[in-house]
């Protein structure tokens, strides 16, 4: 699975204003959330908020990161394949 910046370089550009991106992610992705700050912004979103949850008959964690999209993203993103994951924002 992708880290959060490469996702959001993928996802929110095609996320209409207003609309929300949910990424779901591991327990232990917190430092990553952080990471993803500048690309999120860049993008035209914002991080509004992540839910923790415990999967049924199980007990790992896992966490839904919801990104509100406010602005629009320049034309240049999502740039072309390949390059997110090499180049992160």
């Amino acid at each position: 699975m992708a880290n959060l910046s490469t996702l959001s370089e993928l996802c929110i550009p095609f996320v209409k204003k207003g609309g929300e991106f949910i990424s779901y992610k591991a327990a232990n992705s917190q430092e990553e959330i952080e990471q993803a700050g500048n690309a999120i912004g860049k993008l035209g979103g914002r991080l509004a908020g992540v839910q923790e949850l415990i999967l049924p008959d199980t007990d790992m964690e896992r966490i839904f990161v919801c990104i509100k999209k406010e602005k629009n993203t320049g034309k240049k993103y999502p740039r072309k394949a390949g390059t997110p994951g090499k180049e992160p924002l």
